[in-house]
């Protein structure tokens, strides 16, 4: 009888606490029967007592939201990780995750390759860099010089368009691109800021066109733009990244807790372990020596350097065979895959050959939703998990007080505005009023924008849809979270299921958003039932 009663008691908390819609319908009732007679258009006392009534209600509703842990794995497609026998791993930024101090050295050593090799100014090394200054999924406008924050359906938002780091008005954005809907074909054209390492990219990139913009210097973006594309590339194949790394490993690498724990727990459970990564052997060696000693070979059947991808998983690059001991490459032909050698290049097909994979079942993690994701899930039928750093910081942010309040408010005063503003013309001040509200609007979305980047907001979405990045996330990932020791907490025979999402045409109760809490709850009662009956039916018999 307990979870029954459960189940009527959540039901009424649903029904009290409503949606934003409801608010705002019931705000419009209770200002109707408290107010007068309302003239032909709705008088100012009565839009401000609705306003009010509103305001409250969304402050109180804002304070019962079940917030999200940080780290949660997130479902797009179905996986059962009963079917997989086979898990791959990339290294940067899935095995090992860097600190923030990594992203300043990059664009310090692309910045000595643009001074040094091209002959820019050097007073560029003069600005001090911004780490927080981008995001990734920008698209870039290499003729342009732009950055811009794109949404799934190709809508630039606004207030999010730079021109080195300086933001563009809308009508300068309306200038450049006739509004804020792109061309499909130019979506697609445009480069994208996909992996963690373009963060300095786009630093460098925007420093440089604001110091040419402020001292009137003219220059080709095209040639700019390949420049510093150039000067970030050397910075990994000349090795000079890689040696300052291994240099100070505190300083640059986590050490990832966990992470030893949950490989651990996945070769106990009879599972195959196998890595393909684009770093040279000596970097990643050292980095998981640094993380989880020097055993960690012993946990994977197959490791695969110097890989290349994206290529690896289309092209037909035959496999070498790296010798640690000399660091060399071998010429001769790589015909079986043994455990604990490490080959160098390759490609998938041979490397599933050869390995044995067969008919198993694949789980691969990357970071990069193109490189690491798309060919193993499109080409391959593989299941893919993304590794999304960014993700924990963002759901502490949207699970703070003031992100509460502020989306919750935002929701309800949007459908207060569009409720009411077509009735106050020929109000002057009802019209005045309306305009208030939409000005407070406007403030509200770009204060919740700034809770994750004061320039472009989260990685996730725009104002009210989820950004292309986030699109591509969706589509290339059955599974992402933020850290691969995230998983530790799931069994190995666990089965995801993507949640039900709300379509624009659907009201609040098409998607049950308290599920997953009053399945725990049921649950609690459940186990706190069943021990009463066990403790009863072991207690004496007493006469």
């Amino acid at each position: 009888m307990r979870p029954l009663r459960l189940l009527a008691r959540l039901e009424l908390r649903r029904a009290a606490s409503g949606s934003a819609a409801d608010a705002a319908s019931a705000a419009g009732a209770a200002a109707a029967a408290a107010a007068p007679a309302a003239p032909s258009t709705p008088s100012v006392a009565r839009l401000r007592s609705m306003y009010e009534a509103a305001r409250n209600d969304a402050i109180k509703r804002s304070s019962v939201c079940q917030r999200v842990d940080p780290r949660a794995v997130f479902v797009n497609n179905d996986l059962d990780l009963s079917r997989i026998q086979v898990y791959g791993f990339d290294y940067d930024y899935t095995l090992a995750v860097y600190t923030r101090e990594l992203n300043p050295l990059i664009y310090r050593l692309a910045l000595k390759r643009l001074i040094e090799h091209y002959n820019y100014p050097r007073e560029l090394a003069d600005i001090p860099y911004d780490d927080a200054f981008a995001i990734r999924g920008l698209h870039v406008d290499v003729h342009k010089c732009a950055l811009l924050k794109v949404d799934a359906f190709s809508q630039i938002q606004k207030g999010t368009v730079h021109r080195g780091r300086r933001k563009l008005s809308d009508e300068e954005v309306r200038s450049l691109y006739g509004g804020f809907s792109l061309p499909d074909a130019a979506g697609r054209a445009f480069p994208q800021l996909i992996d963690l390492f373009s963060l300095p990219w786009a630093g460098l990139l925007a420093t440089t066109v604001q110091y040419f913009d402020d001292k009137t210097i003219e220059f080709d973006p095209p040639v700019l733009y390949q420049d510093v594309a150039d000067s970030v590339a050397y910075v990994h194949i000349s090795g000079e990244l890689y040696r300052t790394v291994q240099a100070d490993m505190e300083r640059y690498v986590h050490k990832n807790a966990g992470l030893g724990e949950y490989l651990e727990k996945l070769v106990r459970d009879d599972r195959q372990l196998f890595m393909v990564t684009n770093s040279p052997f000596e970097f990643m060696n050292r980095g998981m020596e640094y993380m989880l000693g020097g055993g960690w070979r012993d946990l994977f059947s197959h490791v695969v350097v110097s890989a290349k991808k994206p290529t690896f998983f289309s092209g037909n690059a035959p496999f070498r065979l790296y010798d640690e001991r000399t660091k060399k490459l071998s010429y001769e032909k790589v015909t079986k895959m043994e455990k604990g050698r490490v080959y160098s290049g390759g490609n998938i097909d041979e490397l599933s050959l050869r390995a044995g994979f067969g008919t198993k079942g694949v789980l691969y993690f990357g970071d990069h939703i193109y490189t690491d994701l798309a060919d193993p899930m499109l080409r391959l039928g593989w299941g893919t998990a993304a590794i999304v750093p960014e993700l924990a910081r963002e759901i502490r942010s949207q699970n703070g007080e003031f992100y509460q309040k502020g989306i919750m408010w935002l929701e309800t005063l949007t459908l207060l505005i569009e409720r009411e503003r077509a009735g106050t013309r020929g109000d002057r001040e009802a019209e005045k009023l309306v305009c208030e509200w939409m000005e407070e609007r406007k403030q509200i979305r770009e204060q919740v924008k700034a809770i994750f980047n004061p320039r472009f907001g989260s990685l996730f979405r725009t104002y009210h849809q989820m950004t292309f990045f986030s699109r591509r996330l969706c589509r290339l990932a059955d599974i992402y979270t933020s850290r691969l020791p995230n998983l530790l907490k799931y069994e190995t025979e666990h089965a995801f299921f993507p949640r039900r999402n709300a379509l624009p045409h659907e009201n609040f109760n098409a998607v049950p958003t308290e599920s997953s809490q009053l399945v725990g709850q049921i649950a609690d009662c459940y186990d706190e039932t069943k021990k009463t009956t066990v403790a009863s039916d072991t207690s004496p018999i007493t006469n």
